[in-house]
């Protein structure tokens, strides 16, 4: 996460109420997101979580009409009196159905749309629209019809269109929802390798958590009813019952994070003891990604070291 001290995002007593509805679907949202922080916004369906993200891009209240009260701040920019347009030059939106985002022909004039809406030069638009499919794996398939692609692949589409804009935020609204479980790490992955490429802020709205924690976030936001929860520290979120207790199933890691934190007995320290024990790195190196750790790895090494510092648990 980058240092900064002014938040990219910034929600102060926030209310929104869609104009069909009777009553307020966000409710007194304060929330802060700070510039360069990877943020997974967590919730049951229903909770109010894709409102809260329809606010940030735009789509709430100019697409979908509604009343906005507080304040809501995206990057320097008054969001409730803004618009569409200018939104979407700061917050780039990639939809949890690839389908639903396409409309060029081909790859390459589906990343290049925004490029030609805005009347780039032919010269400087396909030198744009070949770095950002350079930035997402995908350059070698400019000339490809949507249909001839994988889910997984439409995504990178999907992200290289929003990125042609330069965005300082992007916004991830279910990226897992159509994607197998091994093609769903290699998208979080992706978000990952991106983030540290452009310096953006993520925000990742998903209720699968196990695929999303495959990578590093910096905060769980946890959402239900239109107000917000939680604000926390994956391991300390996990060290809780709030997911289960909100309708969201837990990473099976959740559990090993409370044994540890029950026992006194550190994460971290069992995750360099695995990564040392499958590569034969040291901990100091970090974990190897290639190397996947489940919980019932650390459930293991876990018992393990408690039979070593406390063999009187197991007499």
């Amino acid at each position: 996460m980058s240092e900064q001290t002014n938040p990219i995002i910034s929600f102060k007593n926030f209310s929104f109420q869609y104009r069909a509805q009777k009553k307020p679907t966000l409710h007194d949202i304060n929330l802060d997101i700070y510039p360069g922080e990877r943020v997974l916004i967590a919730g049951p369906s229903g909770s109010g979580k894709s409102t809260l993200a329809a606010c940030i891009n735009g789509l709430n209240p100019f697409s979908t009409p509604g009343e906005c009260t507080g304040s809501l701040t995206v990057d320097g920019v008054d969001a409730p009196n803004s618009s569409i347009f200018e939104l979407s030059a700061h917050v780039g939106t990639v939809l949890q159905d690839p389908d639903g985002q396409f409309i060029g022909l081909t790859v390459g004039e589906d990343i290049a749309f925004a490029l030609e809406n805005s009347c780039v030069p032919q010269k400087e638009m396909h030198e744009i629209t070949r770095h950002a499919a350079e930035l997402v794996g995908i350059e070698n398939r400019l000339d490809h019809a949507p249909h001839e692609l994988s889910g997984g692949q439409k995504q990178r589409v999907s992200l290289a269109g929003v990125m042609v804009d330069q965005v300082k935020i992007l916004l991830f609204d279910e990226p897992l929802a159509s994607l197998d479980p091994a093609t769903g790490k290699q998208a979080i992955e992706l978000i990952d390798e991106i983030q540290h490429k452009t310096d953006t802020t993520v925000l990742i709205i998903e209720h699968r958590l196990e695929g999303v924690l495959w990578r590093n976030v910096d905060r769980i936001i946890l959402v239900n009813e239109g107000t917000i929860l939680a604000d926390l520290r994956p391991d300390e979120l996990l060290a809780t019952h709030m997911l289960a207790e909100n309708g969201i199933r837990e990473p099976g890691l959740a559990f090993v994070v409370r044994a540890c934190d029950y026992y006194q007995v550190s994460a971290d320290y069992l995750l360099g003891r695995l990564t040392d024990r499958g590569t034969g790195q040291g901990a100091s190196q970090g974990p190897d990604p290639a190397v996947m750790l489940t919980a019932a790895d650390l459930l293991t090494q876990l018992c393990l070291d408690l039979c070593h510092r406390h063999p009187e648990f197991f007499i």
